[in-house]
């Protein structure tokens, strides 16, 4: 019996099916946590997730990230690529110079959930002072999944 030692199996397609499956699966979260309240957004684990991945230049990962933020953003009735430039701009200017000052890392990812909430609504609400529009609202489950969202990117980030 010969082997051939340099022959392996293709998974050409792996990253592109499992970057599919989380997309459905959290497309079927956004709707859940649309109908029930006590489910976050995951909107701050989301915008870490790109701040990471554009510091790795992961072009894929990205793109599925990019899908998932569009994906909030219409559920709520933002703007069309709002949290896309908003974590764009958050993670070129903001987060290097957080890191150069702080060494705290748990500290960084807390001013990071808040930015990401706090800062997205003052992003918007610059936006739509602009453009003569009402301004978006704020309410008190804000502090509810700022808490839930801090602790998984303690956890898994």
């Amino acid at each position: 019996m010969q082997t051939f030692s340099d022959m392996q199996r293709s998974f050409t397609y792996q990253n592109a099916l499992s970057h599919l499956f989380w997309v459905i699966a959290f497309g079927i979260y956004s709707a859940l946590s649309s109908i029930y309240l006590f489910l976050p957004p995951m909107f701050a684990l989301l915008g870490f997730l790109f701040y990471r991945t554009l510091a790795r230049h992961d072009l894929g990962t990205l793109i599925v990230f990019s899908i998932m933020l569009l994906m909030i953003e219409a559920e709520k009735g933002y703007w069309f690529g709002s949290s896309i430039l908003f974590f764009a701009l958050l993670s070129h200017y903001v987060m290097p110079k957080l890191e150069k000052t702080m060494r705290c890392v748990s500290c960084i990812k807390v001013i990071f959930v808040l930015a990401a909430y706090i800062g997205y609504w003052v992003f918007i609400w610059m936006i739509n002072s602009v453009l003569l529009l009402p301004m978006p609202g704020l309410d008190w489950h804000i502090l509810f999944y700022m808490a839930i969202e801090f602790a998984l990117i303690a956890i898994f980030g």
